[in-house]
């Protein structure tokens, strides 16, 4: 189904009547989704990221130590380095200086001498063993040493190069990276490398005359005008579906910005989100965007509600995704759940399966005869789903009490209290303490 934009009938102003039957059930929609992120997966090359932002992402490179670890001798207590031949229990070490940790090494000892030294201190030439203070008597200048203790080589040290020497594979090329491998990496002066997979980057567009920021003050607000919910709606969403947000931005209803803007997106991200602009109307310019930078759509459009003008496509034979929205907020909000989860997903290599479950209704509810309905729901203290009522996708207040979606079945007659619906949880609400 990668047709061009001007080819699906949801984009053709004029034929709302003829649009339903035209579009695929949810299922259908979201498998030919699905087939773009698939596709992507295989086309992604490795890229050059921050350690800490490539968690769950495989190495796509060696990474070397790029010198011994640790780099010198290194005393693993507080107390005193010196010669173990000379440690008899009982003996008495002249102390000839200091070093706390950062400092160089002191100055090589000679027979009979010790110097105090820190944890994580070099040890001073001459010196093979440290005796903890507590194993003293913390004489000053002279040191008395424990009739107890016996003291052996390389007691309470680090050797050099025990854990790695100089150009050692540390991380291997195929790891899956997780945070300690992040520190071993900073160890060895890496803090980037290349990778494959991992979060993926998302970047957001909005559009519309009317949207103005949402710091915007109500006494600057024009009559006509509406504050940017759905930016930063996306912008809280994201990093918990499981990505990362790379830029938020929002442009005018003008077709050269909107296709200048996509164009500079895709080269930026792994996927890019827009909302609204996407229908019929003459001011909708990213489907024309989406065109003139080749984006192959595999889905346009899904008989449901609410997000019936839903966009899914793939730069063609590239990595780039891209998931239009409709502007509409509880339509956002529920496509986003639908098809840019399990798309994020995909990319992040945790597999398209959503935590969908199946729960009871609470009340009688009236679904749609023709578009499969998808309607924010609240859990009763029963464990049963209430919808609340709403007055359609334009009012997300509606949505405060809820905590995921009903999908509702097409049907003529109404599902009567008790009747079984799949539900799923807000990204959000997955994993939360107390979440039912």
């Amino acid at each position: 189904m990668n047709v061009p934009i001007s080819a699906n009938p949801v984009f053709n102003p004029g034929v709302y009547s003829s649009i339903v039957p035209a579009l695929p059930d949810y299922s259908t929609a979201l498998a030919l989704a699905l087939k773009s992120a698939h596709a992507a997966v295989a086309a992604r090359q490795p890229r050059e990221r921050p350690l800490r932002r490539a968690l769950g992402a495989h190495l796509a490179e060696d990474i070397v130590a790029d010198r011994d670890q640790p780099p010198f001798d290194r005393s693993i207590m507080d107390g005193y380095a010196l010669r173990a031949s000379e440690a008899a229990p009982g003996a008495r070490m002249r102390i000839t200086g200091e070093t706390p940790a950062g400092a160089p090494a002191a100055a090589a000892i000679g027979p009979g001498q010790a110097i105090r030294i820190a944890t994580g201190a070099p040890l001073p030439p001459g010196a093979d063993a440290v005796i903890r203070h507590e194993w003293t008597d913390r004489g000053e200048p002279v040191v008395t040493l424990s009739p107890e203790r016996p003291i052996r080589p390389g007691d309470c040290v680090h050797p050099r190069g025990v854990d790695a020497r100089s150009g050692d594979v540390v991380l291997p090329r195929g790891l899956t990276i997780s945070p300690h491998h992040v520190a071993i990496g900073a160890a060895m002066g890496r803090t980037s490398a290349r990778v494959r997979g991992g979060r993926p980057g998302v970047f957001v567009l909005t559009s519309g005359d009317e949207i103005v920021p949402p710091e915007t003050p109500g006494a600057e607000l024009l009559p006509h005008q509406v504050r940017s919910s759905n930016g930063a709606m996306l912008e809280a969403m994201v990093p918990i579906m499981g990505a990362d947000l790379i830029e938020l931005e929002h442009i005018a209803d003008d077709a050269e910005l909107t296709r200048n803007a996509v164009a500079t997106a895709l080269g930026a991200c792994d996927v890019l989100v827009t909302i609204g602009g996407v229908s019929a109307g003459e001011r909708d310019h990213f489907p024309g965007a989406f065109e003139a930078a080749d984006v192959e759509v595999s889905l346009q459009g899904a008989a449901i509600q609410p997000g019936r003008p839903i966009l899914v496509g793939r730069v063609r034979g590239g990595s780039a995704l891209v998931v239009a929205l409709p502007g509409n907020p509880v339509s956002a909000l529920v496509t986003a759940h639908l098809f840019l989860w399990p798309v994020l997903r995909i990319l992040a290599g945790l597999g398209e399966a959503l935590p969908w479950r199946r729960l009871q209704l609470a009340e009688t509810v009236r679904p749609n005869p023709r578009r499969q309905a998808f309607r924010p729901g609240v859990l009763e203290a029963t464990g049963r789903v209430r919808i609340p009522n709403w007055e359609g996708s334009g009012d997300l207040v509606h949505t405060v009490p809820t905590v995921g979606l009903a999908a509702l079945p097409v049907s003529d007659e109404p599902l009567e209290p008790s009747a079984a619906i799949e539900f799923l949880p807000w990204a959000w609400e997955v994993g939360r303490p107390g979440a039912q």
